[in-house]
Formats: C-alpha cells, structure tokens, sequence
C-alpha cells in the first residue's frame, strides 16, 4: 500500500516542496492530510509551495539524542503560502532574529538516523536568506 504521503517524499527527491491546498475553504496547510484542518474538507490537492518563508520562533537544543549534533538550531517556519512547519535553521543561533527571510532546502544527510523505509530520503532545512 502506499503511503498517503509519498508524493510529498518524491517531490523531495526532485527538490521540490509540497504542502496541500483545501479548494473549500482556499487554505493552505502543512503537515498533509486528507482533511482540511481548517474547514474540514477532504477536497484537498497538493501544491508546490515556493519555499520561501519567515523565521516564526526559534531555539537552541544544547542536549540531543544519540547520533545528533549538540547545539541544533531548530524553529518554526512561516511559509509565504502560509502554513508553519517545524524544520532545522542552518545557521548560527546567535545569528538569527524573529521574521528573518528563510528558504527551505533539500537536504540529504550522512548520520544513521532512524527513518525506517525513508532512510534513503532527503529531507528539508530552512537557510537565511539576505535580502
């Protein structure tokens, strides 16, 4: 069977993001789901989301778990379509500010995480953009 979400994982592998649109209400969101989250709906649609974003909140995780860089910056990201989504800041700490401009990146990483049958996959990481 395949998973509801595979063309979001393949469209990562084309370097491409995807976040779904609801035609019933005409909001984005993220992560995917067949039901809108905000009018309920099931007549969503995937849509290639531009991957340009703000910096919404973000933190520092001086402990992590085993096979994880101490010191990962991680926040939330406010995508210019408008959903948020958690992802990795690849940038000093000390270097960001609220509302800074990001970009969401494929990323494909070396470490052994646990990802099961995607750990082949990329994934995505949010960069600073200079305006």
């Amino acid at each position: 069977m395949t998973s509801y979400t595979e063309p979001f994982w393949s469209a990562l592998e084309e370097g491409r993001f995807l976040i779904h649109g609801c035609d019933g209400c005409e909001e984005a969101f993220f992560p995917p789901s067949p039901i809108c989250p905000h009018c309920h709906s099931t007549d969503v649609r995937w849509e290639e989301a531009s991957g340009e974003g703000r910096i919404h909140t973000y933190t520092r995780q001086h402990t992590t778990a085993a096979d994880f860089e101490d010191g990962i910056v991680v926040g939330v990201v406010e995508l210019a379509e408008g959903p948020r989504l958690l992802a990795g800041i690849d940038a000093r700490y000390e270097a960001l500010s609220i509302d800074d401009p990001v970009d969401l990146e494929v990323r494909r990483y070396d470490q052994a995480f646990d990802r099961g049958r995607l750990a082949d996959s990329p994934f995505y990481v949010a960069t600073v953009r200079s305006e």
